[in-house]
């Protein structure tokens, strides 16, 4: 992984935070039952989206890159248009299946009538998305990583916007019809449908700026392409090359996103009161799941440039000062992944209070018994980006399916019960799964031994000091600071306390601040405490 690499890497965790931030504004646009009849939606175009062109943009960009390694470029003129042709064909019956599906899939397998009429409208982002994977694996083939970059947070920013146009236009008109019918569920759904209008809208946006990109590079290529030597494999072939190479990621993807929808088919299917059940899982993924990504995702922009470090490391030969730089990079992941899980669960309370007063206990039930997803959903992407650099993507493969077979094992007791805790509980347990068989497997790919004491004992010790002073804040400011100041105050100096007990008991090497973000501060902070 190349330092572009990492920039691109960083940009869609970037653009991730955006996305969870713009499903809050869904949330306080839509409510809570807006939110869940969207994610039926949302969730079985994704997961279709994933079936037809998951991974595409990067095995398609692998394949074109190695044909111009070689100067095959009516191989590479030939091989990205299959690829789009399929695609474009894959997509599109793709989106046709959706839409006239749609009613039974809404009414039948997750027993929510009221996103029928959103399903139907999201459907031609299948199509949309195709054409969007197939023009950004051709920049990477060309070695750009930045039109991706630019495209995903480009995408995020125009969602965003359209969500809040077409939330007010379309959300007006039901709310009309909500008073005319006496039902409430009417203005949630024109809610969602406007969120579905709002996803095509920004798209379509995207498209129009990959495609001015491509149309522009195109013009640069033919002249090399008219002296380059005829193209050897025919279209057919072409589209094998690009699945024998992509159905790995594509696994991997399906397996990432399957607890998500597992959870909800579940939660659907068990509920004995439907329109409960949807108000609670509303609050699970626009509360819960927002605050545990966006942190997360901040925490993994964090640590990408280590991995870039690791492989910088091998391209020298520094095999041994790569093991080191790997382990740096575990031990900021676990110094930071403890502190925010330990402090988003000590000051739940004030996080909900914040977000939804109105269900606040709910909320605060699900961050403090689940905020665990934090630490660990970091460190799993850090051990399965590594592995996927260092091309073992059969292992991370095997730790994701584990962690769906732990996710069904954990959620099924409690969804008999309609608990949406259960989903919080399966959803720790599956990260937890995940980051223990990842990790497992790339300390073995490098052949190091963990330092218990150091990187896990000594973190969680601290950490667990750091949650008394954030539970002594709570009780004494509270009542009088509010919920903001509140958890400004317990941040900064929990945090502050967190910092200078760690550099006091030396837990971080001299050796180690070379390699991770923010090294030269916190050797900086440990010369004036007169650490090193």
């Amino acid at each position: 992984m190349n330092q572009t690499e990492v920039k691109r890497r960083q940009a869609e965790r970037l653009s991730d935070i955006l996305m969870f931030i713009t499903i809050y504004v869904m949330g306080r646009l839509t409510g809570d039952k807006g939110i869940a009849y969207t994610a039926v939606a949302a969730t079985v175009c994704a997961l279709l989206w994933i079936a037809v062109s998951g991974s595409l943009s990067d095995a398609l960009g692998r394949l074109l890159r190695s044909r111009k390694n070689k100067g095959q470029y009516r191989n590479i003129a030939r091989m990205r248009g299959s690829a789009m042709v399929f695609q474009m064909a894959l997509g599109l019956a793709g989106s046709l299946c959706l839409a006239a599906l749609s009613g039974v899939v809404s009414e039948k397998v997750f027993r929510i009538p009221y996103s029928w009429l959103i399903l139907l409208a999201f459907s031609p982002i299948v199509l949309l998305r195709t054409i969007s994977a197939v023009l950004t694996g051709y920049f990477q083939g060309e070695g750009s990583e930045l039109p991706k970059a630019i495209a995903g947070i480009l995408r995020q920013v125009f969602l965003l916007g359209f969500v809040i146009l077409f939330s007010h236009l379309v959300g007006g008109y039901g709310e009309k019809v909500s008073s005319l019918l006496r039902q409430e569920n009417y203005s949630a759904m024109y809610g969602g449908l406007g969120i579905a209008l709002a996803v095509n809208s920004a798209e379509l946006f995207v498209l129009l700026f990959l495609g001015l990109i491509y149309k522009v590079s195109r013009r640069s290529e033919r002249k090399g392409k008219q002296e380059a030597m005829y193209a050897t494999d025919s279209r057919w072939e072409c589209v094998m090359h690009l699945y024998s190479v992509r159905w790995p990621q594509f696994l991997t993807a399906v397996c990432a996103f399957l607890p998500f929808a597992l959870g909800l088919f579940f939660s659907c299917l068990a509920s004995e009161d439907i329109e409960r059940t949807a108000a609670e899982y509303g609050l699970y993924a626009g509360k819960y799941l927002v605050v545990c990504g966006v942190v997360s995702s901040v925490i993994t922009i964090a640590a990408l440039p280590v991995i870039g470090k690791i492989f910088q490391c091998f391209k020298r030969d520094e095999n041994r000062f790569a093991r080191t730089v790997f382990q740096s990079g575990v031990h900021i992941g676990l110094v930071h992944g403890i502190f925010l899980s330990v402090f988003v669960a000590v000051m739940g309370e004030q996080l909900a209070d914040l977000l939804c007063p109105a269900n606040a206990q709910t909320v605060t039930r699900m961050l403090q018994f689940g905020s665990a997803l934090i630490g660990f959903g970091a460190l799993s992407g850090y051990f399965s980006r590594l592995l996927h650099s260092l091309g073992k993507k059969y292992p991370v493969l095997i730790a994701a399916g584990g962690a769906d077979i732990l996710f069904v094992i954990v959620v099924m007791p409690g969804i008999s019960k309609s608990d949406v805790m259960s989903l919080v509980y399966g959803g720790v347990a599956a990260v937890v799964m995940f980051c223990v068989l990842s990790g497992v497997f790339a300390y073995r790919q490098l052949r190091v031994k963990p330092d218990w004491l150091g990187t896990f004992a000594v973190p969680m010790g601290v950490g667990g000091g750091a949650g008394l002073i954030c539970l002594l804040i709570r009780k004494l400011l509270s009542a009088h600071l509010g919920s903001l100041m509140t958890l400004l105050v317990a941040f900064a100096l929990a945090g502050a306390v967190y910092w200078i007990a760690l550099l006091l008991l030396r837990n971080f090497k001299e050796q180690e601040l070379e390699a991770i973000p923010g090294g030269r501060l916190i050797g900086m902070l440990g010369q004036l405490l007169r650490v090193f």
